[in-house]
């Protein structure tokens, strides 16, 4: 019995750690969301130098 408490007590901490991960990502994800304009600049410079690279 004592094993099913560890069982339990040993599955809560990976689970927690996961919870966090995903909530941190989202976290990222919805502050990165309102630059999503920056994010899309990045890409612009890129692009326009290999049009002037032609």
């Amino acid at each position: 019995m004592i094993y099913s408490e560890e069982k339990s007590a040993g599955l809560a901490v990976p689970l927690i750690a996961i919870l966090l991960a995903i909530a941190g990502i989202l976290a990222v994800l919805v502050a990165t969301g309102g630059h999503g304009s920056a994010g899309a600049r990045v890409w612009v410079p890129q692009a326009h130098e290999q049009g002037a690279g032609q």
